[in-house]
Parts: C-alpha cells; structure tokens; sequence
C-alpha cells in the first residue's frame, strides 16, 4: 500500500506540475520527492503470521452452507417412496452436535484474535479453551495456538512454551513449526 501511494505521486506530481502555467518571473523548480523505506515486519512476526495461517488451515471448520452439501439419491427397486427428505448421517460428523460447535467456535474465536495482532486476548482465550475443554481433540492444536499467542508479548515465556510444546508433541504436525519459532525468538535474544 505505501510503495503503490509512493509510486502514485512519483507519477503524478511531476505531471501536475507539468500542466501548471509556467510563470516568467519566478524560476521553475523541480519537486523533491523522497523515498522512505516501508516499515517492515521482523522476522518473528512472519514466522508467526505463517503459523497462525497453518493453524487455521488444519483447524476445523464448521461452515457448511446448504448449497454446498452433497445429494446423493439412494433407494430400493419397489421401495415405496415418501415425501419426507432423509438427511444422511456421516460417520464421524459433528456439525450438528451443539458442545462440538461450541468447542470449535471456542477455537476459531481464539485463532481469529490472533490473526487480528491481538495477542493478549488470544492467549486468554486459548487458555480459556484448554480450561474449558480439557479433553478436546484440539488441545494440542490449542496448547500450540497459546505459546505463539504469548510469543507475541512475552519471548521468554513463550519460547518456554514452544520448547515444551515441541516435547510433548514430537509427532504432532506442528512439532516442525515449534522448532522454527523456537529458533527464530533464540536469533532475537
């Protein structure tokens, strides 16, 4: 957005200035235009935006829109028909179960604060969600969710976090990304 505004007048204020009338008495001057370097972000806040992205890619979801579901027609020769529409059940699925919804909403709201840069309201939540749902098959997801959200304020604590969430969860598909936040907040000390 900054280099598109600076490209926009490097552009068009030489092309204003083109188009004045050029007064005789007074000597034409050419604009000083500088270029400022756009604010980048450290290297941790990359490291966190990817992660929060992988987070909610593998999270789950619950957003299934009625012109999305799948029709599948099924019957048996001399069935007789009813007028009734059956809605299939799927193994495994719980999009209707209330505590599930819940549960996942409980995440996502966690996740959703942390993706706004908001992350003491995220670790709050995310601690909300492990104490509300100590079960739940998202408490290691959670648990990583947490130690990137207090990495956000506080590298010690959540270094402390990563590295315990990395041990405890050797097999968990975040174990990778743990070792890399880990080593880019080791980079920063």
């Amino acid at each position: 957005m900054k280099y598109t505004l600076l490209l926009a007048s490097l552009l068009f204020v030489p092309a204003a200035l083109a188009a004045e009338p050029h007064k005789t008495d007074a000597p034409r001057t050419t604009p000083r235009v500088e270029v400022q370097k756009a604010e980048e972000r450290s290297g941790l806040q990359n490291v966190l935006d990817e992660m929060w992205s992988r987070l909610r890619q593998y999270g789950p979801k619950l957003s299934v829109k009625e012109t999305e579901k799948t029709t599948v027609v099924a019957g048996v020769r001399g069935a007789e028909s009813t007028a009734s529409t059956l809605t299939p059940y799927w193994k495994g699925d719980k999009s209707r179960d209330p505590a599930y919804v819940a549960e996942v909403n409980a995440f996502n709201g966690a996740q959703t604060l942390a993706e706004r840069d908001d992350y003491p309201g995220a670790a709050v939540a995310f601690e909300k969600f492990l104490k509300d749902y100590p079960a739940s098959s998202l408490k290691p997801n959670a648990e990583f969710g947490l130690a990137l959200a207090v990495s956000g304020t506080d590298r010690a604590k959540g270094l402390a976090q990563l590295k315990t969430f990395a041990e405890q969860n050797r097999a968990h598909p975040f174990a990778t990304d743990a070792q890399r936040a880990i080593s880019q907040i080791e980079k920063l000390r």
